[in-house]
């Protein structure tokens, strides 16, 4: 990577990472304080349907609407400016009346968007209302930080703690959920003014909304990217909706589970790929595909050299960290195993989300979405039944699995797809390699598996040993294969 985009990507891991550790406090308090029951479980309901709503939305913005904002900018800065205005301030107002439906009607929407009961809902009104602002200033607030970032103002990443921070001191200060969720809004309100300030001093930014005037290649992709992104939401909240119908605590537990695999997403994958997309974005606007196919590898490489180790490890200690992270307190055993359940599951899956977010930038960036949106379209439409039969059959805890299965084909289909559209990326080799790291990391978390799992002791001590052993033996196996060396030339290209 260029040094800029390097400096990018440090600023942005490090300071997630600070802003995770904060997250993880919340998590680990929250579990102290209030277990896995029906508050959280509706908690983390909106939690994680925020995301989801985020997610589909920010999908359509990165793939489409900055990838466009980009182009347009080395045309005409004044006309790009107003481009992202008049999508930002569609979104303002959306998120607006969304917020104002859910502060009149918590009872009704809440009602609507899951499974439950009555009583439970009746008894967190105050959660359903907060939710709403929650999500609509994460979303405003994600948008703007992309807009941003594709000036290469990396510096925003400082704010990046303050997210949970605030979340955190409310939580210590009120011991109250809803007091979480305004620290949250608060954070986020904080980040939008400063990305407006930031593109106003550094850019010569207006504010003024212009009607998008981009060329026939951006209203396809736009609209060929409607269905498509809304046929991942229904993939991923279908679900979670069928998993608010379960016992109580199970949605909890699932997102204790994902408070550790999340952890990676939030500071490792989700940083560089951004940093990375911006590369690969500018590399496709200046009519360099292939260097832009480079840069998808180099950052796939990375980041699978970090996850790798890390993600295996955790599957195969996942009971012991489990309770090493969040069994005290209102938390018990069972919650502890729940979340085990899910956790294994969910965390081998994240190098093959890696993966696809990033091969998802590298498509948007060469304005591939109308031709490759189809296919995963119908991807989406399969699984959702997929889901659904196995849930239905086998019970809330197929869900991680399923989950598992669905990222294992996708990375599949993205090697089918890369090959048709960009086989100069030769993703195919690529693919080899990174099964060669996850295969090494398992080989190596076996080995301290069975010369250890005689020490049935203090799970700190256990973790400990187990740990120190992987990572010296892991790491060995990393510079004997050479790929300590690859991921050197990976990072300072």
């Amino acid at each position: 990577m260029a040094t800029g985009y390097k400096r990018g990507a440090i600023y942005s891991v490090g300071f997630a990472a600070g802003g995770k550790l904060f997250s993880l406090a919340s998590g680990l308090l929250v579990a102290f304080y209030f277990g896995a029951g029906a508050k959280t479980d509706i908690y983390f309901y909106l939690i994680l349907t925020a995301a989801l709503l985020n997610g589909w939305l920010q999908n359509v913005n990165t793939s489409v609407v900055v990838p466009e904002f980009m182009h347009l900018r080395q045309k005409n800065a004044y006309q790009a400016a107003g481009f992202a205005n008049f999508f930002l301030y569609i979104y303002a107002a959306a998120a607006a009346a969304l917020t104002a439906v859910c502060f009149l009607w918590p009872a009704r929407v809440l009602g609507a968007i899951s499974s439950f009961t009555a009583a439970d809902i009746a008894q967190n009104l105050a959660l359903a209302a907060l939710g709403a602002a929650y999500f609509g200033a994460f979303f405003v607030m994600t948008f703007l930080v992309s807009i941003t970032e594709s000036y290469k103002h990396f510096k925003i990443y400082f704010l990046s703690p303050l997210n949970t921070l605030l979340a955190l001191l409310a939580l210590l200060i009120f011991k109250s959920l809803e007091a979480m969720f305004a620290g949250y809004i608060l954070a986020y309100l904080i980040h939008i003014a400063a990305c407006l300030i930031i593109l106003a001093v550094k850019d010569g930014w207006h504010f003024k909304p212009l009607w998008p005037r981009a060329d026939k290649k951006f209203a396809q992709n736009f609209w060929y990217m409607q269905p498509n992104a809304a046929a991942w939401a229904a993939l991923l909240g279908a679900p979670l909706f069928m998993l608010s119908a379960a016992a109580a605590g199970i949605v909890s537990a699932l997102n204790y589970a994902r408070t550790l695999a999340d952890g990676l997403l939030d500071i490792f994958v989700s940083r560089v790929n951004n940093v990375a997309k911006v590369k690969i974005t500018a590399q496709s606007a200046a009519q360099n595909p292939r260097e832009a196919a480079q840069s998808l590898l180099r950052a796939d490489k990375v980041l699978t050299f970090i996850l790798a180790p890390v993600c295996v490890f955790t599957a195969f200690f996942a009971p012991d960290i489990a309770q090493m992270f969040f069994m005290r307190g209102g938390f018990s055993a069972q919650d502890a195993q729940n979340t085990a359940a899910f956790l294994r599951p969910l965390i081998l899956a994240v190098p093959l989300i890696s993966l696809h977010n990033n091969l998802n930038n590298f498509y948007a960036a060469l304005r591939l979405i109308k031709e490759v949106a189809p296919r995963y379209f119908v991807f989406a439409l399969i699984f959702i039944a997929v889901f659904i039969f196995a849930i239905g059959r086998y019970g809330a805890f197929a869900y991680a699995k399923v989950f598992l299965v669905m990222y294992a084909a996708l990375t599949l289909l993205n090697f089918f797809t890369l090959k048709k559209f960009a086989p100069y990326a030769a993703y195919g080799r690529h693919l080899l390699y990174i099964a060669k790291l996850l295969t090494l990391s398992a080989a190596c978390a076996l080995a301290a598996k069975y010369a250890f799992g005689f020490y049935q002791g203090n799970v700190f001590v256990k973790i400990l040993i187990n740990g120190a052993f992987f990572v010296c033996l892991n790491g060995l196996a990393l510079f004997v294969s050479g790929d300590v060396k690859n991921l050197r030339r990976a990072v300072w290209k």
